[in-house]
């Protein structure tokens, strides 16, 4: 998975935590995994001024404080949105463009109020490329819809868990059927987590798992842990010669993507 979609999902999980019961593991900010690499996570309010330019005004400058602004204003909880792009001049699928920055679609944070929602996103750019502890990012989420129609949305849950479920199937024994072994193991352990047989290792403590059912759990893990979709050495590297073979890969691969993105946001989202 993404470090700019676990984070988001990171600071969902555990805002809501915080907004629940006014708490929050010990160094949250910086030393949770989500948060490696970065040197800001800081959030800053959009306001068009005269001319139709954009003035960034400082609303909190890192999580916790975050957190406790939007508390103070009322906010309800913390959901996730996500919309697919609307195409781009290459035609390239959101799932191969995943692994850039600001690619494979737009991620957002819903702040709910009563009401009305808020919605916040992200900004990644590289601000110390030499730092020697590769702290090399600087993050900003921007507060750019203020007062807007609440969305909420959330996938049935059910559904979603047999979608995911199919999908990871039919791409596990295409994967099989093409000796991509190492590739069968991924998506069989995604599985694993997804009928309960196997714990989550790889995203322990990125989430907050304590507003969350073991069913939302599960499907959010299981959704984590499938995300195969990057740069080079992903799932996206890869390439056949027979065409038939081909356009099956690239079938699979955009409803697998498209399934997990459904399940993040029901697995996030529930309740």
């Amino acid at each position: 998975m993404t470090g700019t979609l676990s984070q988001l999902l990171s600071l969902i999980t555990y805002g809501n935590q915080y907004l629940k019961n006014l708490e929050l593991p010990k160094n949250y900010y910086p030393e949770n995994v989500a948060f490696k690499f970065c040197n800001q996570v800081n959030f800053i309010d959009l306001q068009t001024v005269e001319g139709g330019k954009h003035l960034e005004q400082l609303w909190a400058a890192e999580p916790l404080a975050w957190f406790e602004r939007l508390k103070l204003d009322g906010c309800l909880r913390l959901m996730a949105y996500y919309h697919p792009s609307e195409g781009n001049e290459q035609g390239t699928p959101d799932h191969k463009l995943a692994g850039f920055i600001g690619g494979g679609g737009t991620w957002l944070i819903e702040a709910v109020y009563e009401g009305y929602s808020d919605f916040w996103a992200e900004r990644w750019e590289v601000s110390r490329p030499d730092d020697p502890d590769q702290l090399i990012w600087a993050v900003s989420y921007g507060r750019t819809i203020s007062g807007s129609d609440t969305i909420a949305f959330s996938p049935d849950h059910l559904q979603a868990t047999e979608d995911l479920r199919k999908i990871l199937l039919d791409i596990r024994d295409f994967a099989g059927s093409h000796d991509l072994e190492s590739w069968t193991g991924v998506f069989d352990r995604s599985l694993s987590i997804l009928d309960g047989s196997e714990q989550n290792n790889w995203y322990a403590g990125t989430i907050s798992e304590s507003a969350y059912p073991k069913s939302a759990l599960k499907l959010i893990y299981a959704a984590m842990s499938a995300h195969v979709f990057g740069g080079m050495g992903s799932w996206n590297d890869l390439g056949f010669e027979k065409k038939e073979v081909q356009d099956d890969y690239d079938d699979l691969s955009y409803h697998l993507y498209d399934r997990i993105n459904r399940a993040l946001l029901s697995g996030v989202n529930v309740g």
